[in-house]
């Protein structure tokens, strides 16, 4: 079926981290099976990385709908001088 995926801007300080959660990215297929919806990281941020909260220092390359729902993604920011913006698909 249809995906719709919902995303909104997360501000991350420079040197810090922020909880990628289902305020800010959230997908639904109508199905209610989080768990089987999986984000691929095709271009991964340019200014930091994202990864798992468990895991710090390790980038990632997928996660679930469900891994943003229990709150145990993260994006941290890597730059050592603040950025604007980044962006990851």
């Amino acid at each position: 079926g249809d995906i719709a995926v919902f995303t909104k801007l997360l501000r991350v300080p420079k040197g810090d981290h922020s909880y990628i959660t289902t305020d800010v990215l959230l997908a639904l297929d109508g199905t209610d099976k989080p768990e089987e919806l999986l984000y691929v990281i095709t271009s991964p941020p340019q200014y930091g990385q994202i990864e798992y909260v468990s895991y710090p220092g390790i980038p990632i390359t997928s996660f679930s709908q469900m891994d943003v729902a229990r709150r145990i993604v993260c994006y941290t920011h890597k730059a050592k001088a603040a950025v604007c913006e980044d962006t990851f698909r």
